[in-house]
């Protein structure tokens, strides 16, 4: 879960003084959001204590005649943390039924913030979007995030309801005051989504199936909707280049460019954005100097009167007007002019769509899909993430829809495992055996078998949707579950049939699998010392991907895979290789080993949060891996990626690695002062 303040380091002196800030705008790596501030803490409080209520009982049943006799990875609580958490349950519920009766109806809310976003200027409101989306790395110290949970959300829905106002003033600019306001009011939106979703109904704990039905309907809503596209820059460029190159004609006949020309244009605006960043940052520069000489004269005593007044008439634009910029500079892109306006076409945001619309909390971002957003003269260069994802995500969409459906998603797939066996590929050493479509009883057919040394890691590979959650949290618990199967269940089911093969105790053939006749290598027994199992996934699943204890069907004595984005995967082997060098394929093993008894007892919706913890403090992971009480990680357990990416992740085409070259590795958090869930949590104690 994500943990959420000092003024903003918004200042220029303060941003001058701070080498890492000034040098990593175009630095920025995936967005993240933050999503657990005072009003929205009640939900994950809410599934946190359902989480334990619910594990405790099936650990119970399983356990109801006989004495625990499964492996270190399954626990049991003590009877006095049962009482404790059941008792602490029974009031916070109390608290929940109190809170209830508070909310309002969102469209009132929404009339609320339309009311104070009627005269603030167009300009204004942009830059102060952007400005929350570009100073996410303060918002532990920044008051600009004080009053608000979900930043990169929250500022992108803001962006749509300030459009949907039908005749807007637009006299002032956005103040403090008028800021935290509207920041209330969007948490209160937020808060309500989520106690709209329902909450267990207090009868029964231990045996309500409701319960654990709107738990994970609840914890799969948050992250879906509170989540930006987790994703570096790199891996979505890389997508586009693999699944849209080969249909570049159907493109240009729908919408009138190539996906070469589409990449030019994002790519100039990344470098005008660049640019800008740049020039304000030398002025920004020259004027602290020229303040400082003024400053130096004047203690001197040389008589010299120190014309500060005079010096607020150069002051440099503040930081973030870098977003904004003229019209004409989108017709200076070296792209064949029709082929330009198409682009700026596809990417431009339809203001006259939204007017007079209600927009909810839940619905797809208007800016999300169209980011460029132009004025009269004036318009907005989005960070290139929001381009690339818009490219990304609607050509997906209408290949997906189009005539050429089964041709196109075959081929997605086909991409997808490729670039699944690259990353794993060029993490392991040559020596590594690796096998694709393969088949281990020359029937059935598996996606990827590593042998490193002793260890045998089955990969399965899937390519699945995952739908957007119902607010009704049985539907949704039904449409979770069944993309869930569909997905990680069956890579899990797929696995572990090989994995009964590999721990058969008898040798093993490797064949082809388009070839069944075919064989790749005879695997002895005696060179199988252990069996891992990983199950790749295209997009990420959240909590129910994290905790595969939630619905992951298996027997008792079987261990629990690893489940994972290939997204996270790649930045995680990426690190690996860079840091530990040579040991990296074993310290693999070694976190897959404590990683899978985090299982059923981990609070988290990002699996970077895990795997940079394991990185940072690997002795602390590996302590609280062994420790009975359930787990909360935190964002600060990114930052050692966020520091990495820096100076230089490893990407292939990594953008600005020239630039990356020239600095140092930037301080990043190293110790993480955990706790484990208790009752005082819910009274608000810790």
């Amino acid at each position: 879960m994500h943990n959420e303040a000092t003024p903003s380091r918004g200042c220029f002196i303060s941003i001058l003084l701070n080498v890492d800030l000034v040098s990593s705008y175009f630095l920025i790596p995936f967005l993240c959001t933050s999503d657990a501030n005072s009003e929205i803490k009640i939900v994950h409080l809410h599934t946190t204590y359902l989480k334990s209520t619910l594990r405790i009982t099936r650990s119970l049943a399983k356990n109801a005649t006989s004495a625990p006799s499964a492996p270190q990875h399954h626990r049991l609580l003590n009877q006095h943390n049962i009482m404790e958490i059941i008792q602490s349950y029974q009031r916070y519920y109390q608290e929940i039924n109190s809170t209830k009766e508070n909310l309002r109806p969102i469209e009132e809310i929404i009339d609320d913030i339309k009311e104070l976003l009627t005269p603030v200027k167009e300009e204004s409101l942009l830059l102060h979007a952007m400005r929350l989306i570009n100073e996410l790395s303060d918002r532990k110290t920044s008051s600009l995030y004080t009053h608000i949970s979900s930043p990169m959300r929250q500022s992108l829905y803001l962006i749509d309801v300030f459009y949907s106002i039908e005749r807007r003033t637009e006299k002032l600019d956005m103040d403090d005051k008028r800021w935290n306001n509207i920041a209330i009011l969007l948490n209160e939106i937020e808060m309500t989504y989520f106690v709209n979703i329902g909450f267990p109904n207090g009868s029964d704990l231990y045996h309500d199936k409701r319960d654990q039905k709107v738990h994970i309907s609840l914890a799969t809503f948050v992250s879906f909707f509170n989540n930006a596209v987790l994703r570096y820059e790199e891996q979505t460029q890389d997508r586009i280049i693999r699944y849209f190159k080969p249909y570049d004609d159907y493109i240009q006949s729908n919408y009138g460019f190539k996906i070469e020309e589409a990449l030019i244009f994002c790519e100039y605006l990344r470098k005008a954005n660049n640019k800008k960043f740049l020039d304000i940052t030398l002025q920004r520069t020259f004027a602290l100097q020229t303040y400082q000489w003024y400053v130096q004269l004047s203690n001197e005593e040389r008589g010299f009167d120190t014309p500060l007044n005079l010096l607020e008439e150069f002051a440099p634009p503040p930081l973030v007007s870098l977003f904004i910029h003229d019209q004409k500079e989108l017709q200076d892109i070296n792209i064949n002019s029709q082929s330009l306006q198409c682009i700026i076409d596809f990417f431009t945001y339809d203001k006259d769509a939204m007017k007079g619309k209600t927009i909810y909390y839940a619905d797809k971002r208007h800016f999300e899909s169209h980011p460029l957003i132009l004025g009269k003269q004036k318009c907005l260069f989005p960070l290139n993430k929001f381009l690339f994802e818009s490219l990304y995500f609607r050509l997906d969409e209408a290949l997906t829809k189009s005539t050429s459906t089964s041709k196109y998603l075959k081929k997605k797939s086909l991409e997808f495992e490729k670039k699944v066996v690259n990353v794993f590929k060029r993490f392991f050493p040559s020596k590594t055996k690796i096998f694709t479509n393969y088949s281990v009883d020359g029937v059935a057919e598996n996606d990827l078998l590593i042998i490193y040394e002793n260890i045998c890691i089955i990969v399965e590979i899937k390519n699945c949707g995952f739908r957007a959650p119902f607010r009704d949290p049985i539907k949704s618990y039904s449409r979770i579950k069944s993309d869930f199967q569909k997905a990680i269940q069956l890579g899990y089911n797929q696995c572990k049939r090989v994995e009964k093969i590999l721990l058969g105790g008898q040798d093993v053939n490797i064949y082809d699998a388009k070839n069944k006749n075919k064989k790749l290598y005879h695997l002895k027994n005696k060179n199988i010392q252990n069996v891992r199992s990983i199950i790749v996934t295209d997009l990420r699943y959240g909590s129910i991907q994290t905790d595969l204890g939630l619905l992951l069907e298996k027997a008792d004595e079987d261990l629990y895979p690893w489940a994972a984005s290939i997204d996270d995967i790649e930045a995680f082997l990426l690190l690996m290789r860079k840091t530990l060098k040579g040991i990296a394929p074993a310290r693999f093993i070694e976190f897959l080993d404590y990683r899978e008894r985090f299982q059923e007892h981990i609070l988290s919706d990002d699996e970077l949060e895990i795997c940079g913890w394991y990185l940072t403090n690997r002795e602390q992971f590996k302590e609280y891996a062994d420790r009975n009480q359930t787990t909360i990680t935190n964002t600060d357990m990114v930052d050692i990626f966020v520091a990495h990416y820096f100076v230089g992740l490893g990407f292939k085409d990594e953008l600005d690695i020239e630039i990356k070259k020239r600095h140092k590795l930037p301080e990043y958090s190293k110790t993480f002062e955990m706790s484990d869930i208790t009752s005082d949590m819910i009274k608000g104690k810790a």
